[in-house]
């Protein structure tokens, strides 16, 4: 089992497009995928349920007060193979909590959790879907993952933010926690500005993937229609872009 935190610092870089879409087509490869929505905005259990109202979440798993039996709590979706631990606003509790009271996240729950999915053998990926920011969930996600994917603009803000969640990610080796760093180019075009700054994302040492998610208006259309790419738009350039990234994931993994 691959456990992928799909994170970046800032917002706005196609984290929930890549989690949803990549998180659809994995299942639809026959890979059995768990996703995990660790953002408190909660867009991509939105996007596979009509609501988590009275539905186990992450919070209920970071803070121990959920069944230990890993299937209790998550949904199935309409995707065969495709199942999903939601989450509510309730998330941002942990973070006002450690603001107010200096109370730390448990980071072994998630860990655990991940460990009844591995030990039941029935799970391939686990894709995570992590909040703008260093927040308790991230946290605790970064601290879980075999793999950081970080969709990234093309821009020279974006391209500060992640050298920093590099330096954060780094800072958790301390721990024991060296997941592999991955970057992914979202939104680009066909400038010579989107070539440029893969490149020198590559001169600072990161790895990037050969895949590039090109700007379309499908993927924003896709959120609407609550459907993957790779059934609302499967000709669309983004479609196939996202086709091109599993497979780089499936080779990699």
């Amino acid at each position: 089992m691959t456990t992928i935190a799909i994170a970046n610092n800032k917002g706005g870089t196609g984290k929930t497009a890549t989690a949803v879409n990549l998180a659809a087509l994995l299942a639809r490869e026959g890979c059995p995928t768990l996703l995990i929505d660790a953002d408190p905005q909660h867009n991509s259990t939105d996007f596979f349920l009509d609501s988590a109202e009275d539905l186990p979440t992450l919070y209920d798993v970071l803070e121990g007060t959920c069944e230990p039996v890993w299937r209790d709590n998550v949904q199935e979706t309409a995707f065969e193979g495709l199942t999903i631990l939601p989450t509510d606003g309730n998330l941002f509790r942990l973070d006002l909590s450690a603001l107010l009271n200096g109370s730390a996240i448990n980071d072994k729950r998630l860990f655990d959790f991940l460990a009844c999915v591995r030990k039941d053998g029935e799970t391939d990926f686990v894709i995570i879907d992590c909040p703008p920011g260093f927040t308790a969930a991230s946290t605790a996600a970064l601290v879980c993952c075999d793999e950081v994917i970080v969709p990234t603009r093309v821009d020279a803000f974006s391209r500060a933010g992640v050298l920093e969640l590099l330096d954060q990610v780094r800072s958790l080796a301390r721990y024991g926690v060296r997941p592999g760093f991955w970057v992914l180019v979202t939104m680009a075009d066909r400038s010579r500005l989107s070539k440029q700054a893969a490149e020198q994302l590559r001169r600072d040492g990161l790895r990037l993937f050969e895949t590039v998610i090109h700007n379309s208006v499908c993927v924003p259309e896709s959120s609407y229609a609550r459907l993957p790419l790779c059934e609302y738009a499967p000709k669309s350039r983004a479609a196939e872009d996202y086709e091109a990234l599993l497979k780089e994931v499936l080779a990699d993994g």
